[in-house]
């Protein structure tokens, strides 16, 4: 910006084409577009990311319900063998969501400048060493299937078939559990849907675009105010058209970041700092439900690094 500036006021003071511009009226009306494109963005990446939020709210109530359903009946090996299977199936869960996507940012210079930062748990280990305590021998036949999540939720349903059969757990607590069951599912759904499919790139890379034209022409439409201004004389007079380049190169710099804003917050599972912390999420319903079980043994909350959470 501050480059562009500066050639709009060489040009528009260079001799042959002294008072070269663009005429006010067609930066006001491109600025106008750029605001409502760009808002409407936000608006969409918004809609994305709340959406995300609400699922893993969900997720966590559900949680809840599935430890206390479970450690209702009086069958301590079974509850902790379901309640560690969906320890596991969150852990395979949030490991599916942080894979990185071509469309995503993460790989650009400046977000893998900024995420030095801050660490991503899934980044620093292997998926296949936190299944093995969760789910001991059955994590091996998991771990074959490219969708271990959903193995996950149909070992769950088998288990508990199986308890309802031999009469082992009331039907009222089947009934909650089978529901509990399909609730992950749906949770799961609308994960992948966000994961899988990305913000429409035409509505990205026309917002972008939009935006880069308008900070090249801004200051060629500012240029001509600040050099009337210079005509009134005062204090400012000599050097009034050169205060063309900070004002321009700020007007640029907040268009920039609002489209930035929506950009880097388009894709809520990547590992960004403004995404949702699936890993911290999941590690306090890991410490709730094994608190429930009685155990004293448990592993220390995520907390956020540099005032980030993951």
């Amino acid at each position: 910006m501050v480059v562009v500036s500066a050639l709009a006021v060489a040009a528009y003071r260079l001799p042959g084409i002294a008072g070269f511009s663009v005429p006010w009226s067609v930066v006001l009306v491109l600025g106008t577009t750029v605001s409502l494109v760009a808002g409407f963005k936000n608006s969409q990446v918004f809609t994305r990311s709340s959406e995300a939020l609400q699922a893993f709210a969900q997720i966590t109530a559900s949680s809840r319900l599935w430890s206390n359903f479970c450690r209702d009946f009086n069958d301590v090996p079974t509850a902790r063998q379901l309640i560690y299977r969906h320890l596991a199936w969150l852990t395979a869960l949030r490991f599916a969501l942080r894979r990185p996507m071509p469309w995503e940012s993460m790989g650009r210079a400046a977000n893998v400048e900024f995420r030095r930062r801050y660490n991503i748990q899934e980044d620093a280990g292997l998926i296949a060493d936190e299944l093995r305590p969760l789910l001991g021998e059955q994590a091996d036949d998991v771990l074959k299937s490219p969708r271990p999540a959903i193995v996950l939720l149909e070992m769950q349903s088998v288990q508990v078939n199986a308890l309802f059969k031999e009469a082992k757990i009331p039907p009222q607590i089947y009934v909650e559990l089978v529901k509990l069951i399909r609730d992950f599912h749906d949770q799961q759904a609308r994960c992948d849907r966000i994961k899988n499919n990305p913000y429409p790139r035409q509505y990205a890379i026309v917002s972008s675009l939009f935006v880069m034209i308008f900070c090249t022409l801004l200051p060629f439409g500012v240029v001509p105010v600040f050099a009337e201004m210079g005509k009134l004389g005062g204090a400012l007079g000599p050097i009034a058209i050169w205060l063309t380049i900070p004002f321009s190169t700020l007007l640029g710099w907040a268009y920039m970041s609002l489209d930035q804003v929506g950009e880097s917050s388009a894709n809520p599972f990547e590992g960004n700092a403004n995404d949702v912390p699936i890993s911290q999420i999941c590690r306090d319903i890991e410490i709730e439900l094994r608190t429930g079980l009685g155990e004293v043994d448990l592993p220390k909350p995520l907390l956020p690094v540099n005032d980030i959470a993951t």
